[in-house]
């Protein structure tokens, strides 16, 4: 009676189990987020994943690039471009050590719980 397993999957396009659909959806960033959310079709909880992979990292990478891009730009300068470029840097250094952060956090919590949303209503998954 207590040691029978619970099945908290609902049915997905791919076939494959829904927490590990979920994981899925986080391990390439916001690229894996939008293949998942191209291809999973039925399972919303899934295709919640996936949105909130692709605005979370999405956003997070585009802040990276931009402040990797100004940062070189801005190295240019003759005196000031040192200054500029280091402070730069290590805002791009907390801004990477966050999307690690947050990238580990995430697979973590999709593997072990379907409510794991930060962006969007949660959905109606069973526990």
């Amino acid at each position: 009676m207590y040691n029978t397993p619970r099945n908290y999957s609902s049915p997905t396009s791919l076939g494959i189990d829904e927490r590990w659909e979920r994981v899925l959806c986080y391990a390439g960033l916001w690229l894996s987020g939008l293949i998942m959310l191209l291809l999973e079709q039925r399972n919303q909880n899934v295709r919640q994943h996936a949105k909130q992979s692709i605005v979370v990292f999405g956003v997070l990478s585009l802040v990276a690039w931009v402040l990797s891009s100004f940062g070189g730009i801005l190295g240019w300068i003759p005196i000031l471009g040192f200054v500029f470029s280091t402070i730069i840097g290590l805002i791009h250094g907390l801004v990477i050590v966050t999307i690690v952060v947050l990238w580990i956090t995430f697979m973590l919590l999709a593997l072990t719980s379907s409510r794991t949303h930060v962006i969007g209503r949660s959905s109606s998954a069973r526990y």
